[in-house]
């Protein structure tokens, strides 16, 4: 993939993904959902760790940029020099005798100061500075599509959250319902029994059935009290409180097929074509090591044997002159580490890859249940349609003295069991459209 075109990938988000990010949560009808997702986005620690992360990739990019220009630097120093000489000998003198051979100098000690400042540039005729900064920012462009990506991720576990939440809520309310009925059912059938028209075996039964209802109600709490941890965990906010649930919520539209191009604009597969980039540019920044450098370096300033004399005496020193450094021998170690370097891209080349059929099984996936889940809700609101009517039909029976009250709430109970699998179906429904958000994150046609 030419530069240029990575260029355009890493500057730009898509306009159709922030269109689509802010208004598709309120086509479930609940304000709540998307008060929640806003506040996540806000307060989600992982987000906040996630910007920290863009944060250290600018500044390692910047240590990068940095080696493409000259440094300069301020030095100073403070020493105390001691030494001695005899005069007619090239030997240091080993005691305080004079030697045969000439007189004696006593050894001297003083002070030297020194300030001033060095340069060095390392000319980057290679362009492997330039590689290096590069790759360090193909890194700061992926580090941001991977907090893009975690926002979406993040607001689409709000989201399954939240409808897992109401969705328990719903069914809680109506197997209460439930429970309530099969009591009547219980009672009834006690006094049939009493009556002779019941036997025990038929209490037995009823007896059971109210137990199994009952049964059902304690892990729906336990699993809304989870899912409202959860949302307090995604939403940074410990004490999470949240509104009651105004109206039911609805099915969005969605697309039903994939659009490679769609799939390629994922912020993952976007983070992972960059990290290519980077290694690309790591590669090419390695096999510069098989060529010499050239560096100009450079100093300058005073000398002086107290600190006054820096400002006012002392001597001045000036050097200027270029470095060459041309590898000959090194044991392998250079073609090493272009070798690995190498290996290194293909990995990143073969995650990219990876993240493209992941994201395109994450879709499909989610797509096929999503399209499934409906279908199969449609049918049980058939079937709640068809309860209502023998429940309506029950009532009118009994009303007209043909049927007694048993077979009125035997009705009713079947109606709520058919509203309780059509209310887990919906939930499941709606927990796919989130789950086709996630894989698409957020993009389609």
């Amino acid at each position: 993939m030419s530069s240029s075109k990575q260029r355009r990938r890493g500057n730009m988000l898509p306009l159709a993904f922030f269109l689509l990010a802010d208004t598709f949560w309120t086509r479930f009808g609940d304000p709540e959902l998307p008060r929640l997702i806003e506040k996540a986005q806000r307060g989600n620690l992982d987000l906040e760790l996630a910007t920290r992360r863009i944060m250290e990739a600018r500044a390692a990019a910047g240590v990068a940029r940095s080696w493409i220009v000259p440094s300069l630097n301020l030095s100073g120093s403070a020493q105390r020099l001691r030494g001695g000489f005899q005069q007619g000998v090239t030997r240091i003198p080993q005691s305080t005798s004079a030697p045969p051979g000439g007189a004696f100098v006593a050894p001297f000690e003083t002070p030297v100061y020194q300030s001033g400042f060095d340069m060095r540039w390392e000319i980057d005729l290679f362009g492997a500075n330039r590689q290096r900064a590069g790759a360090a920012e193909s890194e700061v462009k992926a580090v941001e599509w991977e907090r893009r990506d975690l926002e979406v991720v993040i607001t689409a576990e709000v989201a399954l959250a939240y409808i897992e939440m109401r969705g328990w809520e719903e069914r809680a309310a109506i197997l209460a319902r439930s429970r309530d009925a099969q009591r009547e059912i219980l009672r009834l059938t006690l006094v049939r029994a009493d009556a002779g028209l019941a036997s025990q075996l038929d209490v037995e039964r009823e007896a059971a059935r109210l137990a199994s209802a009952e049964a059902l109600l304690p892990p729906l709490e336990a699993g809304r009290r989870v899912r409202l941890n959860r949302l307090a965990v995604l939403t940074g906010d410990r004490d999470l409180a949240l509104a009651s649930a105004t109206a039911a919520l609805r099915l969005p539209d969605l697309p039903v097929e994939i659009d490679s191009e769609i799939l390629r604009n994922r912020p993952d597969v976007r983070a992972a074509d960059l990290l290519v980039a980077a290694e690309q540019a790591r590669l090419k920044a390695a096999r510069t090591d098989l060529y010499p450098k050239i560096s100009l370096t450079g100093l300058m300033g005073r000398q002086a044997t107290s600190a006054g004399g820096l400002s006012f005496g002392g001597g001045n020193f000036f050097g200027f002159g270029p470095q060459l450094h041309l590898p000959l021998f090194s044991g392998g170690r250079i073609r090493s580490g272009i070798a690995a370097q190498d290996a290194r891209l293909a990995q990143a080349a073969t995650r990219y890859r990876q993240e493209i059929l992941a994201a395109f099984e994450e879709a499909a996936n989610a797509l096929v249940t999503y399209a499934q889940e409906q279908a199969r809700t449609r049918s049980l609101d058939e079937a709640v349609r068809a309860a209502s009517r023998s429940l309506a039909l029950a009532l009118d029976l009994h009303q007209a003295g043909l049927a007694d009250l048993l077979a009125v709430f035997n009705a009713e109970r079947q109606k709520l069991e058919a509203e309780d699998a059509r209310s887990a179906s919906a939930t499941a429904a709606l927990s796919q459209a989130a789950a086709v958000y996630k894989a698409l994150r957020g993009e389609w046609k």
